[in-house]
């Protein structure tokens, strides 16, 4: 209670109940699909997906026809404006690049070229590996695997966005000889979980802030970083951008100076499309190794 006269009012302190295990169910489920969707949170997404699925198999197929059809024209729908952005994608490319080079000038890009070669360096080996986990694994070559997955790679490229690619992703899938039930789980929940290049992007992009702002991270530190980006980079919404809010986010908890955010904003774009594109073998990758881990169960029984 306040004090009549001028005293100060005591200060309240308010205890929060630490989360359960059910708190953490409900805050999972999607409370409004609709929201979920516009916002970009892929997990309330997959989540609501994954209801409706298994609320379709209870149904009597006649009563669930109509909803399968209805969203079979919505995909072939989103296939055509898919090719479309396919066409356009090479002009887009060309104009984003002739947009950087006249806004930052050759200098200021010469200068960044470590950074940038340091991130292409790194997205390319684990691309590598991924090729080289899909061969060995599911027998599948990597002339073979850019031959059906060529087309998606460049979308993915084009839109810097695994959510909007998803789609021809499935596809993609089920022509590497994916089932349509692996690939209709993996491929989603990959879309928003495995966002390997994103992390180790961004884990490139603190070393670089430090280095530009002069301070010196310990090895700890490193660690503590690339844990933290990793984390976060789970369940981020596969769209452009998303990012450089966790880049910010995590520089300022590391006490690192957000000034070089002015650089790394000016090439992020051509990274983004980069490091997409691998998140997106990596969901493939995936996806055929269940294929694979799939077959030698059947095998073995």
């Amino acid at each position: 209670m306040a004090r009549v006269g001028g005293g100060a009012l005591p200060d309240v302190a308010e205890q929060s109940e630490p989360t359960t295990l059910p708190d953490l169910i409900v805050d999972i489920l999607p409370t409004n699909p609709t929201a979920s969707i516009v916002q970009g949170d892929m997990l309330a997404v997959v989540v609501f997906a994954l209801l409706v699925g298994i609320s379709i198999t209870r149904v009597q197929p006649s009563r669930a026809a109509p909803f399968l059809a209805l969203m079979d024209a919505l995909l072939s729908i989103s296939m055509n404006i898919v090719k479309w952005a396919m066409f356009l994608a090479p002009f887009a490319v060309f104009g984003l690049m002739a947009q950087l080079v006249m806004r930052m000038g050759f200098e200021t890009m010469l200068g960044i070229s470590g950074y940038v070669g340091t991130v292409l360096f790194g997205l390319a080996g684990l691309l590598c590996l991924y090729l080289v986990i899909a061969l060995a694994f599911a027998r599948i070559t990597p002339f073979r695997f850019a031959k059906e997955a060529g087309s998606n790679l460049l979308l993915a490229f084009s839109t810097s966005s695994s959510s909007a690619v998803m789609p021809v992703t499935i596809q993609t899938a089920r022509q590497l000889g994916v089932p349509q039930s692996i690939a209709n789980l993996v491929i989603p929940l990959g879309a928003t979980m495995n966002m390997a290049g994103t992390a180790l992007y961004q884990a490139v992009a603190i070393l670089f802030l430090a280095q530009l702002a002069g301070v010196d991270l310990t090895m700890a530190q490193i660690a503590v970083v690339v844990g933290t980006l990793v984390a976060s980079s789970i369940g981020a919404p596969g769209t452009p951008g998303v990012s450089i809010a966790i880049l910010v986010n995590v520089a300022s908890s590391m006490h690192i100076p957000v000034e070089g955010m002015v650089i790394i904003l000016g090439v992020d774009r051509l990274l983004d499309m980069c490091r997409t594109a691998v998140n997106v073998t990596g969901d493939l990758v995936a996806a055929v190794l269940f294929r694979a881990v799939g077959q030698e169960a059947a095998a073995a029984a």
